[in-house]
């Protein structure tokens, strides 16, 4: 996992690196949050500032490419995640201050040059109003996504019922495809800006927007949608086959992830393309609401909003409603933090973290913030310690690590529920007619003392 998780803070280390160079480029006569008059977009001043700002993106790239180094020698899971959070964070913090730092020099280079923009009153083009979404695609694009998701949901309910995180699937699914119809609605909804004084121009840059992200939105949903399947899947397909597919969707999804910065960014060039053809461009100077590179604006009653970069879509913090929705991704992200570091550490550092308990209904297994699992003991078919695992297994969802295994699993091609330290021997199965447990003790004489109680109960 040591190996892993430093090549993806590589590959996350250089895509924020050359991702950032993108506001250091001309759009719309925006460059570093900085509009300026379109003659002076080659200025030897803009042009330093950002040929400076983007050197220094690859300079800090290769530095924490050296800082990562470390976590490949940590010996326990949790500390190595803890690790990895902690430099990824570090890229976004730095990454996102030097954008902070180049912004004010460009600022100040407009500022120092007194290089004023030409004002034009506001233009209403009722004719770019009326046909803002002409070349917006049909809600229906979304129809195969919404089945997928929906089909998928009720085919691994009706395998697995509420078992296997079937609920946490379909529940992701459901919400990412509800998140995609969501931003089409809002994409509809952006309002049109007279960019220039042809209106030919200002139609199709209005056009190849709404179309681009809408397609994106579309494309999405549908990539995203097979996820509901998932659950039955790991159930109903082999083990091998079920690799190979969960390898091929996983290159496809990073396929698509590629293709998106490319198509974003060609739509981007089209842009630029388009506005460069005008005779005369019209400036709306918003520099005073992107503060930080943020988008504030107050008297804007749009929660939403396309960014100056042309390749996102951004939250408006100046209204109630922006604030609300960075409210809640920031706690849910805090929330995942929380749930994929705490039960690591309690296994690395805890005495006894992995609980197993009877009583006279049956055995009771539990894990730190896991729900607890019962065992009846008219349900056991079987109790045995074996060697080892066996090697024909996958994880449906919950931790897999060098060192355990928590959570629900397919093993030889059969459910079970595993909560087992690796280097620890022997281990404990528990065979019930709908699912196996796996179970060890960080003290082996425990789990040795477990099976000899179980073992007593099933002989009366």
């Amino acid at each position: 996992m040591n190996f892993f998780l430093y090549l993806l803070l590589i590959g996350i280390s250089f895509l924020m690196a050359f991702s950032g160079r993108i506001p250091a480029n001309p759009h719309k006569n925006v460059v570093l949050e900085t509009t300026l008059p379109k003659d002076k977009l080659q200025d030897k001043q803009v042009l330093k500032v950002s040929k400076t700002y983007k050197k220094r993106l690859l300079q800090w790239a290769f530095a924490f490419i050296i800082i990562a180094l470390p976590i490949l020698a940590i010996p326990y899971d949790s500390l190595t995640l803890i690790y990895f959070l902690a430099i990824l964070s570090g890229f976004i913090g730095t990454f996102y201050y030097l954008e902070i730092v180049y912004i004010r020099k460009m600022t100040a280079v407009k500022v120092q040059n007194n290089w004023l923009l030409p004002t034009s009153p506001i233009l209403v083009d009722t004719k770019l109003v009326a046909n803002k979404n002409r070349k917006l695609i049909s809600i229906w694009w979304f129809l195969p996504s919404i089945l997928l998701t929906l089909s998928g949901c009720v085919y691994s309910f009706n395998i697995l019922g509420l078992a296997n995180g079937t609920w946490v699937f379909c529940l992701i699914s459901i919400l990412t495809t509800g998140m995609f119809l969501l931003f089409y609605y809002y994409i509809a909804r952006f309002p049109v800006k007279p960019l220039t004084r042809d209106n030919t121009i200002n139609q199709k840059v209005n056009d190849q927007m709404r179309h681009h992200w809408s397609v994106l939105m579309a494309v999405s949903g549908l990539v995203m949608s097979p996820l509901a399947f998932i659950p039955a899947f790991s159930v109903t397909i082999p083990y091998e086959k079920m690799m190979m597919l969960s390898i091929v969707y996983a290159i496809l999804i990073l396929v698509f992830v590629i293709f998106t910065f490319y198509y974003l960014f060609t739509a981007r060039k089209k842009q630029d393309q388009l506005i460069s053809m005008a005779k005369e461009y019209r400036y709306s100077d918003e520099d005073q609401y992107w503060k930080y590179a943020i988008y504030i604006n107050p008297n804007d009653k749009r929660i939403l909003i396309p960014d100056r970069v042309g390749m996102n879509i951004s939250i408006n913090l100046g209204q109630l409603g922006g604030k609300i929705v960075m409210g809640i991704v920031g706690v849910l992200v805090l929330i995942s933090l929380i749930a994929a570091s705490v039960p690591l550490l309690i296994g690395d550092f805890s005495a006894n973290p992995f609980q197993l308990s009877t009583s006279n209904s049956g055995i009771s297994l539990s894990a730190p913030l896991a729900q607890n699992r019962k065992i009846d003991w008219t349900e056991i078919e079987s109790v045995e310690l074996l060697d080892k695992l066996p090697k024909d297994r996958v994880r449906v969802y919950g931790t897999a690590t060098e060192n355990y295994l928590t959570g629900e699993f397919q093993v030889n091609n059969e459910p079970a529920y595993l909560l087992v330290f690796e280097n620890k021997k022997p281990i404990l199965e528990i065979r019930t007619k709908d699912k196996i447990y796996y179970y060890t003790n960080k003290d082996s004489g425990l789990t040795k003392k477990y099976y000899q109680d179980i073992q007593k109960v099933l002989s009366k």
